[in-house]
């Protein structure tokens, strides 16, 4: 995700405390980290089914629309994009050619990008992919009734907002060019030397036009072009995928398409799930869990033996969770009010919440620990990370709430988030604030968040580097000129000119060092005005069946098992 020059080995070193060693007894021969969790739990072979044990559904089928870790993660087995990132261990920052035949071709200043497509590749159904597909979905994306997932191809090829979508304007983005079938062309409104990372998210996905009637029809009936098409799905119950048989293995050097078939289990209790992969009973021997649902803190203790830990893989930390504050509503207008708010949360209560230090690490900025130029500071510091009380209430007395206020924040249905969202209550309950929780369904959390009429005062939530810059990291989530009806990622919509004119003068910069160096010192700006409250970088911990091999932490997948690089050890069993 943007400049692909940091080893995935660091990242793992950073989350797992380092280490090569070899499992002994049923994990025998697989790599693990110093802690003994797996790094890689081995071999793969093809063939068999993989089942994936969740208890949560996809938000979207439509890649223009899902926007959360889980569905960016399924999308890979179905769809492909211009570029994307590499499935090796130790490479999955490394953006590679997916549909195009390389990474893009720059002019001088980086503001237009050329990209040729591969032979060869085709749709489920024979068609063949082209380059006008892109160009379509490109437009597609701008519609009001999809433009709810990642946009950040927005501000370059439409710096005006003013485009509807090729539905209302069938004459389309002058931005996008397209000369023949082979190549399309993109005339950005500035410069971005980290063009290729932003034509690997999931819009840039292609759709042949004739056989998308309307904005929504991808939703219903998705139309693969990755190895993988859907076979089966009922909502909330289970999704089913077979090989996708147009899909030309020689066109696709990242996908290793073990399985012959993948079953996705949704509805199922989240102890359950724990019971179900620590038991690794029958054909729970060839599951993995899902990335929504990583361990529970209250398993922890019981997979501390070597053959559970050597098929326990320990995310990737490059995903900041964070609380959310709606400048828009008071008193978190007010400046003092956001700070005191920073002072008071216990960070330390927060990490107990999410499993403790084994599968949290406390932050106080809201870059991830191997963003290029990140420098460590912590602006409301505390004794412990247990938070400043006499701070917090001070500014609360100087901003007229000396007695506090009420609040509501909204929270994801899922155990941990509730978890963090209970240690928030009783951590502002010290001060005054009385918060009560919205608890809304996992599918369609971030959806609801990102419709500022929707929201509350605060919300639980993370971000994740789709590349390691503080492009993705800042920019969607502190552009007052991005706030949007829907799809908004903004969720403080914080609309600050100061901010803003940073943005811009920053994002024209082509020295990639010199641009994180600025984007460092951006991110603590933006905490100056704390419109957020950093709490941690994930550092899950996600299991695996004993017949799983491939599994490891995937950074170019937000951190997760990249459900594109497991097989069966022994696809017979």
């Amino acid at each position: 995700m943007v400049a692909a020059i940091v080893a995935a080995g660091s990242l793992l070193l950073a989350g797992c405390g380092g280490g090569g060693n070899s499992a002994s007894g049923a994990g025998a021969n697989v790599e693990t980290d110093a802690q003994g969790f797996a790094l890689n739990t081995g071999p793969a072979q093809k063939g068999g089914t993989v089942n994936i044990l969740g208890a949560v559904d996809f938000s979207h089928l439509d890649p223009e629309m899902g926007n959360d870790g889980n569905v960016l993660n399924f999308y890979r087995l179905i769809y492909r994009q211009l570029t994307t990132y590499s499935n090796e261990p130790g490479k999955g920052t490394t953006v590679v050619p997916d549909l195009a035949t390389d990474t893009g071709q720059p002019n001088a200043d980086k503001t237009v990008w050329t990209f040729t497509l591969k032979d060869n590749i085709f749709y489920q159904d024979g068609t063949p992919i082209k380059a006008q597909d892109f160009k379509f979905s490109i437009e597609r994306s701008f519609d009001s009734a999809v433009a709810i997932g990642q946009n950040y191809h927005r501000p370059y090829l439409d710096p005006s907002g003013q485009y509807q979508g090729v539905y209302k304007d069938p004459a389309g983005l002058k931005s996008v060019e397209v000369p023949d079938d082979k190549t399309i062309v993109f005339h950005l409104s500035k410069p971005l030397a980290g063009f290729p990372d932003i034509a690997a998210t999931a819009v840039f996905t292609p759709f042949p036009a004739d056989k998308v009637p309307g904005p929504t029809s991808i939703d219903q009936n998705p139309i693969a072009s990755g190895p993988y098409m859907l076979d089966s799905y009922t909502r909330g119950s289970q999704l089913t995928l077979s090989r996708n048989p147009n899909w030309k293995p020689e066109t696709d050097d990242v996908r290793p398409a073990y399985p012959d078939n993948y079953k996705f289990i949704f509805g199922l209790d989240p102890s359950t799930i724990d019971q179900r992969m620590i038991s690794d009973q029958g054909e729970d021997k060839n599951a993995i869990a899902s990335s929504t649902n990583p361990l529970l803190a209250a398993s922890l203790s019981r997979i501390q033996q070597p053959q559970f830990k050597s098929r326990t893989v320990r995310n990737v930390p490059n995903c900041t969770t964070y609380m959310a504050m709606n400048t828009t509503k008071q008193p978190l207008g007010d400046l003092r009010v956001r700070q005191a708010i920073n002072y008071a949360v216990d960070l330390k209560s927060n990490q107990a919440a999410t499993g403790g230090e084994q599968m949290a690490t406390i932050t106080h900025d809201m870059l991830t620990p191997e963003v290029p130029g990140r420098v460590p500071f912590n602006l409301y510091p505390s004794e412990g990370d247990q938070g400043d009380v006499a701070k917090a209430k001070e500014l609360l007395t100087e901003a007229g709430y000396p007695n506090g206020f009420e609040a509501t924040i909204d929270v994801r249905s899922i155990p941990v988030w509730k978890a963090q969202a209970e240690a928030m209550q009783q951590s502002l309950e010290r001060v005054g604030i009385k918060l009560t929780l919205n608890v809304i369904d996992a599918s369609t959390y971030y959806e609801i968040i990102a419709t500022p009429a929707k929201q509350h005062e605060m919300a639980i939530t993370g971000w994740c580097s789709p590349w390691l810059s503080g492009i993705p990291l800042l920019q969607p989530l502190f552009d007052g000129r991005q706030i949007t009806q829907t799809g908004n990622q903004n969720i403080s919509q914080i609309n600050d000119p100061e901010i803003n004119k940073r943005l811009d003068e920053i994002s024209v910069i082509t020295d990639l060092d010199q641009q994180n160096a600025e984007y460092a010192e951006l991110n603590k700006e933006i905490m100056e005005k704390a419109p957020v409250v950093p709490l941690d970088w994930a550092t899950n911990l996600q299991m695996a069946g004993s017949n799983v091999g491939n599994a490891f932490a995937h950074p170019g997948r937000t951190g997760y098992i990249d459900y594109t690089s497991v097989g069966l050890k022994d696809p017979t069993k």
